[in-house]
Formats: C-alpha cells, sequence, structure tokens
C-alpha cells in the first residue's frame, strides 16, 4: 500500500473517532444537565467527562498528524513523479543515442 493512501486512510479513521468522541461527549452534557437537575453527585460525572476530553484531545491530536502525514505523502508523491519524469526523459535520450548509433554503426557497415 503507497505512502499517501495508507496516511488517507489513517485521517479517515481518526476522523471518524473524533466524530465519535463528539457524539459522546455532547450525550454526557446532556447527562450532565440531567444529572444537575436531579442534584445527584457529579464528582463520578466530572471525572468520566475529563477522561472523554483527554481521549478527544488524543483523537485531535492523531487526525492532526494524519493531515501532516497525508501532506507529506502528497509531496513525497510529487517528488516521486518529478522524478520519474527525469528519469523517463533520460531513458528517451538514451534511447535515441543509442537509436542514432546503431544508425552511423549501420552506415559504416554497408561502406565496408
Amino acid at each position: 500500500m503507497d505512502l499517501l493512501k495508507l496516511a488517507e486512510m489513517y485521517y479517515s479513521r481518526s476522523h471518524l473517532l473524533n466524530c465519535e468522541l463528539y457524539k459522546v461527549l455532547a450525550m454526557k452534557v446532556d447527562e450532565l444537565h440531567s444529572t444537575v437537575r436531579r442534584g445527584k453527585n457529579i464528582d463520578v460525572f466530572c471525572s468520566e467527562n475529563k477522561a472523554l476530553h483527554a481521549q478527544l484531545a488524543f483523537f485531535e491530536d492523531a487526525r492532526a498528524q494524519a493531515v501532516y502525514d497525508i501532506t507529506k505523502a502528497r509531496m513525497i508523491q510529487r517528488v516521486c513523479v518529478q522524478a520519474q519524469k527525469r528519469a523517463d526523459s533520460q531513458l528517451q535520450a538514451c534511447q535515441n543515442m543509442i537509436h542514432t548509433k546503431d544508425k552511423e554503426l549501420i552506415e559504416v557497415l554497408v561502406e565496408l
């Protein structure tokens, strides 16, 4: 699998996990409002909420890293394409030179 596809797959996965965490956080906020309205102990809820925020920060970092990896992979891909074009151009020049030398050799052989 090439580097760009791998980086894009990683980004996609981290983005989906981010979306899921935002949904969970939204549900937790709703739970908090409900808990406060009912006057229940919110200490347990707050510690769960902090853990969710820590997970969210982790996945946001992972997503940012994935964006960086995609950018880097695209840059590497561009460099590889440019190198391939240069190599193709050099190969074509060599083939042309060989073809010219072959013609010259045939002309010399015909003269002999």
